[in-house]
């Protein structure tokens, strides 16, 4: 049994990174209350987690790449 979970992990080394909105305002270059307003945008990638929202690492680059300009 032990095999099986360690054969299943070892395909998935890597972490998922998710960021909160102080990063988010920190990464963007904006206020934390303009940054979490991009939260609640429905084409933004935002999962909420009991009171906080976060954004995986992922999501997040291919959301700013698709609208630069």
């Amino acid at each position: 049994m032990t095999e099986l979970l360690n054969a299943d992990n070892s395909n998935n080394n890597e972490l998922t990174v998710f960021y909160n909105t102080k990063k988010v305002a920190q990464m963007l270059g904006c206020s934390i209350p303009t940054a979490r307003q991009l939260f609640y945008r429905r084409d933004f990638p935002a999962l909420k987690i009991g009171k906080n929202y976060k954004v995986e690492k992922n999501a997040f680059e291919k959301w700013c790449s698709e609208r630069r300009v």
